[in-house]
């Protein structure tokens, strides 16, 4: 048995206070003969016996009692061969998970992080024996073989290792680092995870399963850095096409306690420079900066944001990849019975989209044959001047925006308010109330007076200075259903009357979108198709009701397995990254083609999957969270991983001396300082119990 704080052992010294107290008691007393004790003599050799009993009783129990506390301070420990019950000079393996994640590439006070750790793995080797052996694992990048290495073939692998960008896979390490020992033909085993205790690194152990083995965490010590990045891109809009500007939003974060001044982001899209801002954040701020870009083919995109001027650059680069959608394609289901008379402008405008810039395709059909169309074939569905919409249709077309499609609904002006309503509860919509003015009458009941201007339809649409109001032609409505939204879920008014009532409403639903308009697409309903801004709003109102599923951004997160489902040629599908080409594994599921592959060799950039005919392009990033630099302490770990032993080494307040003493106690043996509190704590209830219990001065 060893002592990992030797120096407590001065508190045995405690142990002859009680028996120094012991000894005064001891001083003889003068004898003084009084007459009336006398007959009290025969009990001199039975009672006084007994009380000298229990004296040294006691007083044995309170010096082993003193003891077993002051082994508890000096944090005795068993080597190896004791603990398991093998002999101390059987061979041991060693297991060692290195942190190689980004946020080891920080100076601390021994210099590079990873560089320490390196340094910690050699203080470990110098605590073995010649026949000792190690197996060696990183939290990042490829898997090891698992091979079981000597002392001079770590040296070589940790010569060749370095900081990864390339996903953190530290619970799948450890536990196959696990399963590596606990199959090794060895007596003595031993675990070690050398990182910088990072929380969003660590917390993946949560669900580790539990094992025998003990596990030794050697922190390698806090590093205070000023870092910002970028935490998230996103656009308002989905309705990306080539040559359709839209803005791109960038969320910047301040991660450390020092104000970040002197900075600048800047974007790059297809190659150009397209914006830059200087960078002004207090701690831990976040600030989002808004550039405009614009897709010069139909395909993928690829564009970068990037930091300049903070202490840490390994995350300063986040990229992305946009998909801009060949072509949308559009059902189309009028009535039968439409006169020949009445204009729609709907099946206009879709026709002049199909000729002009061919972002929308459409098909046309009758109500009665929706039945027979697969409206997965579709992006959008536009009911338009329907007087009964078929009650069959109602649970496809719910599915159908459920998984992401768009559905527009035109009413009718002799539609049934009653179908029109069944129809919407079947979205928690609303209902339509009622009807203001008279059809075809061109007498102004209201006027379409307010745009929602941050709605994606408006995006681009108008020109106009930041402080400038916007001005445009205001339509009359001549006649239209009154609509009473719902109170619950993602629901606006994109257009709305003077009165206050909705003119073109959304409601969110699952992926996709509803559009209901209390008006219908021809002149009989309003003056709005005569107004300037009518022909781009309405063919932007298609074009997004279209998008809800196709377009944005195309991105995979390094640290797990790479999955993409779509519709490609599974026979000819590969993935390329740089100069490499990967065949993935391929399944087919219900939404098309899934590929599959480890991707623990990625690194931050893009890839392209490629099946011969078509190229999609998706931007390969680390997880946000290795940006954050808070770390775990000591007690939340051993909270969070359930191992019975688990030993915490604080490397970075250590010199190297303490740094050696404290692995070749803590990494190869196993603390008992447990049984000694518990022995301690034993002993005095036993003493307590024999002071108040055992009456030895009674007579019996």
């Amino acid at each position: 048995m060893s002592f990992l704080n030797p120096f407590f052992l001065l508190a045995l010294v405690a142990v002859g206070l009680p028996l120094f107290i012991h000894l005064l008691n001891l001083r003889k007393p003068q004898k003084v003969s009084f007459s009336a004790l006398a007959f009290f003599r025969e009990l001199k050799n039975t009672t006084i016996r007994r009380i000298r009993i229990k004296r040294y009783l006691l007083l044995i129990l309170r010096l082993l009692a003193i003891v077993c506390f002051a082994l508890v301070l000096a944090r005795p420990f068993l080597p190896p061969g004791y603990s398991t019950g093998n002999t101390a000079q059987a061979p041991a393996i060693n297991g060692v998970l290195l942190d190689n994640s980004i946020s080891m590439s920080r100076i601390g006070r021994q210099g590079p992080l990873f560089d320490f750790a390196k340094e910690i793995v050699g203080s470990i080797q110098e605590s073995t024996k010649d026949e000792d052996r190690f197996v060696v694992q990183f939290t990042n990048g490829d898997e090891n073989a698992g091979n079981i290495l000597s002392s001079q073939n770590v040296d070589r692998l940790l010569a060749e290792s370095e900081v990864s960008e390339s996903g953190n896979y530290i619970h799948s390490r450890l536990r196959l680092l696990t399963e590596t020992l606990e199959n090794a033909p060895y007596q003595n085993k031993n675990l070690f995870l050398i990182t910088d205790a990072q929380r969003s690194q660590i917390a993946p152990l949560e669900d580790l399963a539990e094992s025998d083995m003990g596990l030794t965490v050697i922190h390698v010590g806090d590093v205070q850095a000023q870092n910002t990045f970028v935490n998230e891109i996103n656009s308002s809009t989905s309705m990306m096409g080539a040559g359709v500007p839209f803005n791109i939003e960038v969320e910047l974060v301040n991660e450390g306690n020092v104000s970040a001044i002197n900075q600048f982001v800047t974007m790059e899209f297809e190659g150009e420079n397209v914006g830059q801002f200087s960078v002004s954040l207090e701690p831990n701020e976040r600030k989002t900066f808004t550039f405009e870009v614009t897709p010069s083919q139909i395909g993928s995109a690829n564009g970068r944001v990037y930091v300049e001027g903070d202490e840490f650059p390994a995350d300063n680069t986040y990229y992305f990849s946009v998909q801009v959608p060949e072509q949308r394609n559009v059902l189309l289901v009028r009535n039968s019975d439409l006169r020949n008379d009445r204009i729609s402008y709907t099946s206009t405008m879709l026709q002049a989209a199909g000729t002009n810039d061919a972002q929308l395709s459409h098909k046309e059909i009758k109500v009665e044959v929706l039945e027979n169309e697969n409206l997965s074939n579709y992006d959008a569905v536009i009911l338009d001047g329907l007087t009964n919409i078929p009650e069959y249709s109602f649970e496809r077309i719910e599915n159908f925006v459920q998984k992401g499609g768009g559905v527009v609904v035109f009413p009718s002006e002799n539609g049934d308010l009653v179908n029109y309503n069944s129809f919407f509860e079947a979205f928690n919509a609303g209902q339509f109330a009622g009807v203001l003015g008279d059809y075809a009458s061109f007498q102004s009941v209201a006027e379409a007076d307010e745009l929602l201007q941050e709605h994606p339809v408006f995006e681009s649409l108008f020109e106009q200075d930041d402080n400038e109001d916007l001005r445009i032609n205001t339509p009359s409505i001549f006649y239209y259903l009154k609509f009473v939204g719902s109170d619950t879920g993602v629901h606006f008014d994109i257009i709305s009357l003077n009165n206050g009532d909705p003119l073109i409403h959304e409601k969110r639903f699952g992926e996709g979108a509803m559009i209901i308009a209390s008006i219908g697409n021809d002149p009989g309903w309003s003056d709005f198709p005569v107004q300037p801004v009518y022909a781009p709003f309405y063919y932007r109102l298609l074009l997004y009701a279209a998008s809800s599923d196709q377009g944005g951004f195309n991105e995979y997160t390094l640290g797990k397995p790479f999955s993409w489902v779509g519709n490609i040629n599974a026979d000819e599908a590969v993935i390329e990254t740089g100069s490499d080409q990967i065949r993935p594994t391929v399944d087919f599921v219900s939404s098309g083609v899934r590929l599959s592959y480890p991707a623990e060799e990625w690194s931050p950039g893009w890839l392209t999957i490629n099946d011969g005919e078509k190229e999609i392009s998706l931007s390969l990033n680390s997880d946000r969270s290795e940006s954050s630099f808070d770390t775990i302490t000591e007690e939340e770990i051993e909270d969070l991983i359930e191992i019975t032993d688990l030993v915490w080494v604080n490397a970075g307040d250590l010199d190297g001396n303490e740094l050696q003493d404290r692995i070749a106690s803590t990494g190869f043996g196993r603390e008992i300082w447990s049984w000694f509190m518990i022995a301690g704590l034993f002993l005095l209830v036993t003493e307590s119990i024999i002071s108040r219990w055992y009456k030895a001065e009674s007579l019996s």
